[in-house]
């Protein structure tokens, strides 16, 4: 009787769990497609034991950041929210500074370099292109 219940209770919290994870998703993908309206977009994540973040930032094509939003937390019930601190700064100004930062700064800040990282390895793959 008392496994059955325990049973139960598992199969309640991995159902919950599902209906969050689905929804999130959905967030995301909403996310993805409003922010590559405005450019090109680098995604990047930090993951932890207790709280991860994804990142996402879009720029145009000089490298301008026109808009960004982390999804930072513990739980499912978390949403982007803007990154107001690096609209309208340049990529490559930020990936130069995010060099600089020690190892326990950049390990905080991962997410937000891979975003940068991909940002810059599309734009000169499109001025490499371009060039030809």
């Amino acid at each position: 009787m008392d496994i059955t219940i325990l049973g139960i209770c598992l199969l309640i919290f991995m159902v919950i769990q599902a209906i969050g994870t689905y929804f999130q998703v959905r967030l995301y993908k909403k996310s993805i497609r409003r922010l590559h309206k405005k450019g090109n977009i680098g995604i990047g994540g930090k993951r932890s034991f207790f709280s991860g973040n994804i990142v996402i930032i879009a720029c145009d094509k000089n490298g301008n950041i026109v808009d960004g939003e982390i999804l930072s937390g513990f739980t499912i019930f978390n949403r982007f929210k803007k990154i107001k601190e690096l609209i309208n700064e340049n990529i490559f100004m930020i990936k130069a500074e995010y060099k600089l930062l020690n190892k326990r700064q950049r390990k905080k800040m991962q997410g937000h370099i891979q975003a940068i990282d991909a940002l810059c390895e599309r734009l000169q793959k499109e001025k490499a292109m371009l060039s030809i």
